[in-house]
């Protein structure tokens, strides 16, 4: 078997980034794209490892009883939703085991209980935030390759098609976010581009557009348009903001950012506030009846499906088993949110966290909501609890943690290790990572799992949030 071999084969299960893994009759693993279990394919040996493979896939020869039409037209080119041609019960399942496989190969958990992952409300429309990214390098699906004209080919608002840097999917209907978001979304294409507006490139440092994002809030009335520039031209904008009122009079607060640095990333450096408050206000809602405000600015990070980030959040606190005495630590804390959604409680919690403007949400959410009971410290992580002597550290008897996919830092790991906290809830984005981390801090036998709960945040991705309790031994 060698490269450019073409090959017939089972698909038996999916990996952790959603790839079809297959084996011949020798044993050896194939991961392919774009294939799921039950399948029988044809497909091209395009890269030959060791102990590994990596084909392309030619046909389905044999469809899988779970494979259904996926609603999107762009499924297949645009890389969010990878699985969406699978029945959502398989995509729980998918997910659970994948957290399972994580816990016993990565963080050697054997017979641990995996509950089902609890799954979201929704599975269309939950996004509360998109970011598209403008481009002058369309990429063309098939049925438009022979009528687009070159200057059609310059222009495209919309997603990334993965493993191409520069090459953007002109969307023009997303399921992830609402109706309206698709409405400013077309609208904001046929504007600017109707008037040859230029877009930045990396290339030559210049050009005007960058980025839209959308936010919208489930739970309340406001909604935010962010159109990020490489500068600010008034005349323009002001004539933009005009139509977007009477196409989306949903939209509640316009922000035109400003950002000149050369990195892609949509992010503003500035920030003019056209019309509203400048910021979108969300509620959350606890189990118990209790809501929360927070306040969400272009940059802020929130969980991004409102819905399922309630019931997640109410795992958490469940996981937690607090009492009114507990003076907990809420570390990678962001903007407050776990921090202020325990608050009713606990005696005492206190947030950590290294962004700056984070921090700064932090304290507007804790004054939004009239907290008296929350506190929050801009800082690293691991200088944190370095920096703390024992006595300090410990008048804290519980921790909450919800780290960025990398996870934790392996000094963190061992600090907690070797903590005498009560309990310790572990809340991840990504169960490879956090199974490495809890294997760590369980080695000193002072910690073992007491409760494992998937929360699928995001249907028809790969991707699972799970949350973990740690009790004392």
């Amino acid at each position: 078997m060698k490269k450019g071999d073409e090959l017939i084969l089972d698909v038996i299960e999916l990996n952790s980034e959603g790839k079809g893994v297959s084996k011949t009759e020798e044993g050896f693993v194939i991961f392919t794209d774009k294939v799921l279990p039950g399948d029988k394919v044809k497909i091209q040996l395009r890269k030959k490892k060791s102990n590994y493979g990596e084909g392309r896939l030619i046909e389905v020869l044999e469809p899988s009883d779970y494979r259904i039409e996926p609603r999107c037209q762009y499924f297949g080119t645009c890389g969010g939703c990878k699985i969406q041609n699978y029945f959502y019960e398989k995509q729980l399942e998918f997910k659970t085991e994948a957290v399972r496989t994580a816990f016993k190969r990565i963080g050697g958990f054997e017979n641990l209980e995996i509950p089902p992952a609890l799954p979201s409300e929704n599975i269309f429309y939950y996004r509360n935030k998109m970011e598209f990214s403008f481009s002058d390098d369309r990429w063309l699906m098939a049925e438009d390759i022979d009528k687009d004209t070159r200057e059609e080919k310059e222009f495209a608002l919309g997603l990334h098609v993965p493993r191409f840097h520069s090459k953007i999917i002109d969307i023009k209907e997303c399921f992830l976010q609402s109706e309206v978001s698709n409405r400013v979304l077309n609208y904001t294409r046929e504007f600017l581009k109707s008037r040859g507006v230029s877009i930045y490139t990396t290339e030559t440092h210049s050009g005007f557009l960058r980025f839209l994002i959308i936010r919208e809030c489930k739970n309340s009335a406001d909604f935010m348009v962010s159109l990020i520039t490489y500068d600010y031209n008034e005349p323009l904008i002001t004539k933009y903001a005009e139509g977007l009122k009477n196409i989306a009079p949903e939209v509640t607060t316009f922000i035109n950012a400003i950002s000149s640095k050369k990195a892609q990333v949509a992010f503003g450096e500035e920030e003019k506030i056209v019309f509203g408050k400048g910021y979108i206000e969300e509620v959350l809602n606890k189990d118990s009846g209790l809501k929360y405000k927070f306040k969400i600015s272009a940059n802020s990070f929130f969980q991004t499906n409102t819905k399922q980030g309630e019931r997640l959040y109410d795992i958490a606190a469940k996981a937690g088993n607090f009492e009114k005495t507990d003076k907990v630590l809420d570390l990678y804390c962001g903007t407050g949110s776990i921090s202020i959604f325990i608050s009713d409680e606990v005696a005492e919690v206190k947030g950590v966290e290294l962004v700056e403007d984070s921090i700064k949400n932090a304290f507007q959410n804790k004054e939004l909501n009239s907290i008296s009971n929350v506190d929050f410290e801009l800082g690293d992580i691991k200088d944190f609890l370095l920096s703390n002597d024992v006595r300090e550290l410990h008048k804290y008897n519980k921790v909450i943690l919800d780290p960025p996919r990398a996870g934790l830092h392996p000094k963190i790991c061992e600090i907690l290790s070797e903590s005498d906290f009560e309990k310790i809830v572990y809340v991840s984005c990504n169960p490879v990572t956090q199974a490495r981390d809890l294997q760590i801090i369980c080695s000193q036998g002072k910690y073992k799992i007491n409760s494992v709960q998937p929360v699928d945040m995001f249907p028809h991705t790969y991707h699972i949030e799970n949350v973990v309790d740690l009790v004392r031994v």
